[in-house]
């Protein structure tokens, strides 16, 4: 079978099914992993799909719409590596946010060892993430639980957030980011929790993987000019690279 057919075979599959694995893939189709993977990377290029850890998503099931334990599997390596990178960056002693994106669930699993860090979430996967570390407090944001995404949401978070905590740094991801509207979230409620620990914190660490980068949104959080540092796995190009040195917006590249 030529390649392209197969490919031809997995985008039917997936608009079937929403989801493939590869290891399923590739004993259908009595290749290796590796050819498999590389189909869908290049799918992923043609818009059909994005890759997740282990397989793949058609990519009108957005990630966004997602259920948290299936966002956890989308570019998993990518939020990985941005959460580890994160994470050093954050002093013993100091009082963080972290917001409820899986991003950030990797960055509170990396931080185990701190000594005397202050976490002020409104993920419940981060409470529990973090609940067995002495050397961790631990405060939730409390509010209205959303099961799907396992977040504390409501009005009364973001009015708990600018009354009564200041952090040095925060750690957040959301829906999309672009050049012309700046950071942009899927849902109201979640914009403004994110614009409150943006506005009650020193430093803004937006954590980007790639999945992130152009992808458009409704409501808009913030523009760039409102991050100090911008963690992405991906290669930006000189116009993303200028916007950010012209916003004073530091880039880590992992």
């Amino acid at each position: 079978m030529l390649a392209v057919e197969r490919r031809s075979i997995i985008e039917q599959t997936i608009m079937k099914n929403k989801t493939v694995l590869v290891l399923e893939l590739a004993k259908q189709f009595d290749v290796t992993t590796e050819t498999i993977r590389s189909d869908l990377e290049k799918l992923e290029k043609q818009g059909v799909l994005v890759r997740t850890y282990g397989g793949a998503t058609l990519i009108e099931s957005n990630e966004a719409d997602m259920a948290i334990h299936e966002r956890e599997t989308v570019n998993f390596e990518g939020k990985q590596s941005i959460g580890i990178r994160a994470a050093q960056m954050i002093k013993d002693g100091e009082t963080v946010f972290l917001d409820a994106s899986t991003s950030s669930l990797h960055v509170a699993r990396n931080i185990k060892e701190k000594k005397g860090v202050t976490v002020i979430t409104n993920a419940e996967k981060i409470v529990m993430e973090l609940a067995n570390c002495p050397n961790i407090r631990v405060i939730s944001t409390g509010g209205m639980l959303h099961s799907k995404n396992m977040s504390y949401t409501g009005r009364i978070v973001e009015e708990t957030i600018r009354s009564s905590y200041y952090a040095n740094k925060v750690f957040f991801s959301c829906r999309g980011v672009t050049l012309s509207r700046g950071l942009m979230e899927s849902s109201e409620a979640e914009a403004e929790i994110k614009k409150a620990m943006i506005d009650c914190s020193e430093t803004a660490i937006f954590l980007c993987d790639r999945n992130k980068l152009g992808r458009l949104g409704v409501p808009v959080i913030s523009n760039i000019d409102r991050i100090d540092c911008f963690i992405t796995d991906v290669r930006l190009d000189e116009e993303w690279k200028k916007a950010l040195e012209d916003n004073d917006v530091r880039l880590i590249n992992v």
